[in-house]
């Protein structure tokens, strides 16, 4: 379904990008999916994912315009045969997608026309092609700005507003700043009035150096130097017209060029000519500039220095050719009566190395419709491309004419080039020859028919490696699997469990014996003992029909811990499970920690399992005056994790309430639990029923004396008050500005300082009993529970009760 979507999309793209005036036909009855070349196919997948264009709108799009499901279909078995993927973006979505990877947000759209998202995929790839110099003018890093601070030309042309400097040195010295008048002369001292307007710089240097020998003799014989340069330079006009895109007049620097007065107006337009650009002086084209010398030679041949009322005439292009595919640099370029396509190739930056070369197809516009051309590739030379010609370059298609393969146990895996003749024993030989674990049974080909099927062929593979049989002569596509022992049987793995620092499950092999399986384990653990080791292993000889009959074969093993007995070395069998007991007269120690306002808060060892509470308050040194023996309590790790479904529950309940932060609900799900003990009851009677037993990894928490009640939940006002004695619940509950009408009073419960919870009580469902309040105890008022409405068989069974109560009262009464 992914490709039979992408196949609409494509061609909806090829007739959005060939269409005139850049508008989809309403008709689509006569489309051909053989029209639509690789290339486009291929540039459109890479597009795909990133459209935010549903399968419904396409769909529907193209039923409505008439295509026709036999060419979808022949679409569908090209991209199938190509290979064509279209890759999920990594990008996250907030819209959610469908397995097509397409956007759902937008198929609830109206298809009686295209949506802006599927025009603007379709015609993405028709923006993308420009007119080739345009980035030259739009380069912000180029600006063809003329250098003022050069040396002088010798052949610039001196005009009115110059500023000549005039320097003689050597026998003779003198410095004179020279400004050039509206008539074109300068007053030189001793000379006088000179005219040097249309003059270049060496040629005014002459007639200067000539006038002012009588007073500079030394000038002749060298004595004497003279130096003219260019001071401050004059502006100039230039009359920019034709397809360019700021035309009109410009106020340039003298030493400007061609390339200056083109950059500051913008280059010419998207139609505009870069080939035949005319610079004309005096009424007259002195120059014809091309700009593709420079942008393909670096040539600035034609970058010609600017005059005074000089006119710039671009015009429009005459032979516009698009060139797309598989090239170096795609676009729309222009060419001369003298070019070729292999020059448009050439300005195109030449073919790409996956570019097909033999023959070349594009599109040509004639006086009414369009025509297909094709050229193929001895004749790329000599083909005169025409105004609007679209030149498509595909790629090679994805076979290879001398490929065979060969897999499995053998050195080198992969392809290799078929040669004539060639014979399995010798792809085996490039392969670097079989591996040791070959299994030399048979081998399988696979060889593709010419109508692309496939074919299986077993071949006995002993023979073969023998040599006395070269084996099956291949051609081209084959392909050959060599299969390994491994590949042929299961997954061989003993397993060891128990005492050991590493148990698992390990890799059978040959020979592996107990002994080695434990030392593969990790060794014993500290807690281990070798008695009693038991092997239990498969048994292929089950008796089905018999109750008891047994279905492993259990062996007992008595080893030392050092497995230098000669019971360890007994040899496993594949799948054996190994047991490792643990000795049972080695105990770990068993620690619980004791803080608050103890004499000496620690973590202590337990002298014996059966050690109790009191015991451990007395080794700490007993309770300090400060303790709050009432809200002491033992915080003990859970046995047992929490089912699934409990933790919903949990989970649930607590996001109902909005009265528990988020860490207060974690508490809810950590792996230990409070214990609700009665201190002053215990120190009073050691080793009664109360004074519990500790076990591994108990704290017991001797809290501070506090002096107050805290009430938090569905109350106006959360606080701590202090506690006051026989202040009874409902009047702190009141203290707090009593329940909200979201608050639950009937649910109240108060959490004692030790633990221990207590709820409101309520006799005969009338009156209300509220639990006893103790200092450092928390009142809690929980949520009322949401009612999603009356249960209609819930209230006919009670509407039923009351009739039957009124109806046995009516017969009461008579």
């Amino acid at each position: 379904m992914r490709l039979y979507f992408l196949g609409l999309l494509f061609i909806l793209q090829f007739l959005a990008t060939n269409s005139y005036a850049q508008q989809l036909p309403a008709d689509l009855s006569s489309v051909r999916a053989s029209q639509i070349s690789d290339v486009q196919l291929q540039r459109l997948v890479d597009q795909a994912n990133s459209s935010d264009v549903s399968l419904e709108e396409v769909e529907s799009e193209m039923l409505r315009r008439g295509l026709p499901p036999s060419e979808l279909e022949i679409l569908k078995q090209r991209l199938e045969l190509l290979g064509l993927r279209a890759g999920g973006s990594t990008t996250s979505k907030s819209a959610s997608t469908d397995s097509l990877g397409v956007n759902n947000s937008t198929k609830a759209r109206k298809v009686n026309r295209p949506s802006k998202e599927l025009q603007s995929l379709f015609l993405e790839d028709e923006k993308k092609l420009r007119l080739f110099g345009t980035e030259l003018f739009e380069n912000s890093n180029l600006t063809f700005e003329p250098d003022l601070r050069m040396a002088t030309p010798a052949g610039y042309v001196i005009g009115p507003d110059d500023e000549l400097l005039l320097n003689i040195y050597g026998l003779n010295v003198s410095q004179q700043t020279l400004k050039v008048s509206p008539e074109g002369t300068v007053n030189i001292k001793y000379a006088g009035v000179t005219s040097v307007t249309g003059l270049s710089i060496e040629a005014a240097t002459s007639l200067i150096k000539s006038k002012l020998l009588k007073f500079y003799p030394s000038l002749s014989n060298g004595a004497t130097k003279l130096q003219l340069s260019l001071g401050n330079i004059r502006s100039i006009r230039v009359i920019l017209i034709g397809a360019i895109k700021r035309p009109g007049t410009y106020t340039l620097p003298s030493l400007a060029t061609l390339f200056n007065a083109l950059y500051v107006s913008g280059g010419p337009t998207e139609n505009g000519s870069f080939r035949t650009i005319e610079l004309i002086r005096n009424n007259k084209v002195i120059q014809v500039a091309d700009l593709y010398d420079f942008l393909i030679k670096g040539d600035l041949g034609s970058n010609v220095r600017l005059q005074d009322n000089d006119v710039i005439r671009i015009p429009f292009a005459k032979n516009l050719v698009t060139l797309k595919g598989q090239l170096n640099r795609p676009g729309i370029f222009e060419l001369l009566p003298k070019d070729r396509l292999s020059d448009a190739i050439d300005f195109a930056g030449g073919f790409r190395s996956k570019a097909f070369k033999g023959r070349i197809t594009g599109t040509r516009i004639l006086d009414f419709s369009r025509s297909i051309v094709d050229v193929a590739g001895d004749s790329i030379s000599y083909f005169v491309p025409r105004n609007g010609d679209e030149f498509v370059i595909d790629s090679v298609i994805n076979r290879f004419n001398n490929r065979v393969m060969i897999t499995g146990a053998v050195f080198k895996p992969g392809a290799y080039a078929l040669e004539q003749g060639m014979s399995l024993v010798a792809l085996i030989q490039k392969a670097q020859g079989v591996k040791e674990d070959v299994f030399d049974g048979t081998a399988f080909l696979i060889r593709t028919r010419p109508n692309l099927t496939k074919e299986y062929i077993n071949i006995g593979l002993k023979d073969v490696l023998t040599g006395r049989d070269p084996g099956i002569t291949l051609v081209k596509d084959d392909s050959v699997h060599v299969a390994s022992i491994f590949d042929l049987k299961d997954s061989i793995t003993v397993t060891i469990n128990g005492a050991v620092r590493k148990p698992g499950t390990f890799r059978f092999e040959d020979s592996l014996s107990l002994k080695a399986l434990i030392m593969k384990a990790g060794g014993y653990a500290d807690n281990a003992t070798g008695l009693g080791i038991e092997i239990s292993r498969r048994k292929r000889d089950v008796e089905v029909n018999q109750p008891k009959s047994k279905i492993v074969e259990l062996i007992t093993v008595n080893a030392d811990r050092s497995l230098n007995d000669i019971s360890s070395d007994l040899i496993l069998m594949p799948f054996d499970i190994v047991t490792i007991k643990e000795d049972p007269f080695y105990k770990k120690q068993i620690s619980i920690k004791i803080t608050g306002e103890v004499l000496m808060p620690s973590i202590y060892t337990l002298e014996n399992r059966e050690e109790r509470l009191s015991s451990i308050i007395k080794r700490s040194g007993g309770l300090l005056y400060t303790a709050n023996i009432q809200g002491a309590k033992l915080i003990r790790k859970k046995k047992e994790q929490l089912d699934s479904v409990e933790l919903k529950r949990l989970i649930s309940s607590v996001q109902m309430d909005t009265t528990i932060s988020t860490q207060d609900s974690l508490a809810l799900l950590k792996d230990t639990r409070d214990v609700a003990i009665d201190l002053d009851y215990i120190l009073k009677h050691p080793g009664s029923a109360d004074d519990i037993t500790l076990e591994d990894g108990d704290e017991l928490i001797i809290p501070r004396i506090n002096n107050t009640v805290s009430i938090n939940g569905e109350v106006f006002k959360p606080l701590d008050i202090m506690f006051e004695k026989g202040k009874s619940m409902r009047q702190y509950i009141d203290d707090a500005g009593g329940v909200t009408p979201q608050g639950s009073r009937r649910r109240a419960f108060m959490i004692y300082a030790n633990g221990s919870a207590a709820k409101v009580k309520h006799p005969f469902g009338i009156f209300s009993r509220y639990p006893k309040v103790e200092p450092g105890a928390t009142i809690f008022i929980p949520q009322r529970p949401k009612r999603d409405g009356i249960d209609v068989g819930k209230a006919g069974i009670f509407i039923s009760a009351i009739t039957a109560l009124i109806t046995a009262a009516a017969l009461l009464t008579r």
